[in-house]
């Protein structure tokens, strides 16, 4: 498996890896804020020295360890701005899954900017060579859950009291999964590969 975080273009976006200055854009506010998480959904600005220490060395050592770890990191663009993030998180080869997570800068929620970007990422991870793909949205989370809805994404497990939320509530984790055979029986876009004996 080629661990390379490649270019990906749709008809409105190109998903690239990104300059810690873009990183720094896309996370301008606290995600752990805006998920609606006890009923509140807040801009709260992030502390960028959290985002700085990823990037400790510089972007290339940062993209390298990202390809040891087996895992791509692609900032999604919109007319040269940054506006998301797509990272796989967790892989299991025996298996040929793959967990992506994303987020989207909130001045660019209800556009389907998501929606299209991670259609192109599954794309090109089906065509590496995986067979499924995970995410996770937590209780409150209406947003991602419609990302995914809308995707086709159907409920593979839940992870009851997954965190505790600052007003001590404890907050269910919802895991869904895209596998490749309904992606392709959904788009009709991905064109089955046979592989070599």
């Amino acid at each position: 498996m080629n661990y390379e975080t490649v270019l990906l273009k749709t008809d409105r976006l190109v998903i690239k890896r990104g300059e810690k200055e873009d990183f720094l854009k896309v996370y301008e506010y606290d995600f752990s804020k805006l998920k609606n998480i006890d009923g509140v959904c807040t801009l709260i600005k992030q502390d960028k020295e959290k985002i700085e220490k990823l990037f400790k060395g510089g972007i290339k050592k940062y993209y390298s360890k990202i390809k040891k770890a087996h895992m791509f990191d692609w900032i999604v663009y919109l007319d040269n701005k940054p506006i998301g993030n797509i990272l796989t998180t967790d892989e299991d080869l025996s298996k040929k899954i793959i967990e992506v997570s994303f987020n989207m800068h909130p001045n660019y929620w209800g556009c389907n900017y998501m929606k299209e970007a991670l259609s192109s990422v599954i794309e090109y991870l089906y065509s590496i060579g995986y067979n499924g793909i995970i995410c996770t949205y937590s209780d409150g989370n209406l947003k991602a859950k419609r990302v995914l809805d809308k995707l086709g994404f159907k409920a593979y497990q839940i992870v009851k009291d997954a965190f505790q939320s600052e007003k001590g509530n404890y907050i269910d984790e919802y895991k869904v999964i895209m596998t490749k055979d309904n992606w392709f029986s959904k788009t009709g876009k991905l064109f089955k590969i046979k592989e070599s004996l």
